[in-house]
């Protein structure tokens, strides 16, 4: 066999061990597979979900304004009360013996400047205009002390009943302290108060409907209810912006008592025979949106659409307000 043979034949091994690892290699590269959802066209409901809590129309925490330890409680859970009605009140301690020294002072002062006037060239003007500046101070002083011995005394502000309470006879309580005293209200006249998240608060409405479930009832027991009432000024809880809103069933139930947990389901937008998609389907260009449609899955052959979204549904649902999408089209909602 001659030399240009032998080259010949190693080349062609050569080239056929080339062609068999390029085909191996080939055949070992990862096929492209997509997830997809399906275009539908229906209706789109936007709902606020949050948890809230049963509590009277003109609910109020009474507190004391000082600390002190209370001696007397006049009214006890369920008692109807009126306006105006005393409910509690603490010991008094030194307040009666501080009020009786300022009044001492007071007339203190008051016969010094008497004796200043009669000793008219032993004092000028100056001096006198001092001694009814301590005059002035000694009447403040008791204002000060007969306020506190009123803020020993606890009344009720509103008709109604007491729904709790937190203190007991001979039990030291705190000023202002966050835990009241007593809870009043009318337990016939309820609303449902909730905070909403700065995020959601624009959504909520005067007027809209929700849905209601109670954790102490049947989670198939659903209450229809409306938005009462939206405050204004937010409140921050756990760092969060916050906005409370008040609700009002329709219908009352004589089960439901202050201080239930409510489920609740704002219907803050709907919309009917839109085409929707999943939102996780939606990719960002720059200020465009657009989608991937799959049109041929055998040879994954896709084709990016541009379009408009419009409203933003419950499970992760959006509406596309404009594009060429058509319903049944799949859209690439994962690529692996």
């Amino acid at each position: 066999m001659t030399k240009n043979k032998k080259r010949i034949i190693w080349i062609v091994i050569i080239l056929a061990i080339i062609t068999g690892i390029v085909f191996f290699v080939r055949s070992k590269k990862p096929v492209t597979t997509y997830t997809t959802e399906n275009v539908k066209r229906g209706n789109l409901v936007q709902t606020v979900s949050e948890t809230g809590t049963i509590k009277t129309v003109n609910q109020t925490d009474l507190s004391f304004k000082i600390s002190g330890r209370v001696t007397k409680l006049l009214a006890d859970v369920g008692d109807q009360v009126k306006a105006g009605q005393p409910l509690a009140e603490l010991e008094l301690g030194t307040l009666n013996s501080q009020l009786e020294q300022a009044k001492s002072d007071l007339k203190f002062q008051k016969e010094t400047l008497d004796s200043m006037k009669r000793k008219k060239t032993q004092f000028n003007t100056d001096d006198k205009d001092a001694q009814r500046a301590r005059i002035n101070s000694a009447e403040a002083q008791i204002e000060a002390v007969e306020s506190q011995i009123k803020d020993t005394k606890m009344f009720s502000p509103i008709n109604g009943m007491i729904l709790k309470r937190n203190v007991d006879q001979f039990e030291t309580t705190v000023a202002n302290s966050p835990t009241p005293v007593f809870t009043v209200g009318n337990p016939q006249d309820l609303v449902i108060e909730t905070n909403v998240p700065e995020s959601d608060i624009l959504k909520i409405k005067l007027g809209q409907d929700a849905k209601v479930s109670f954790d102490a009832l049947l989670a198939t027991e659903i209450f229809d209810a409306s938005v009462t009432e939206i405050d204004p000024a937010s409140t921050v809880v756990q760092d969060v912006v916050n906005y409370r809103i008040k609700l009002k069933l329709v219908s009352p139930d004589a089960r439901i008592k202050p201080g239930m947990s409510a489920n609740i389901d704002v219907m803050t937008a709907e919309k009917d025979g839109v085409l929707m998609i999943p939102l996780r389907a939606v990719h960002t260009d720059g200020t465009q949106k657009y989608v991937d449609i799959l049109l041929d899955a055998k040879n994954n052959l896709t084709e990016r659409r541009n379009i408009t979204l419009g409203l933003e549904g419950d499970g992760g649902l959006i509406e596309v307000a404009t594009g060429n999408l058509k319903e049944s089209e799949a859209v690439i909602t994962f690529t692996k």
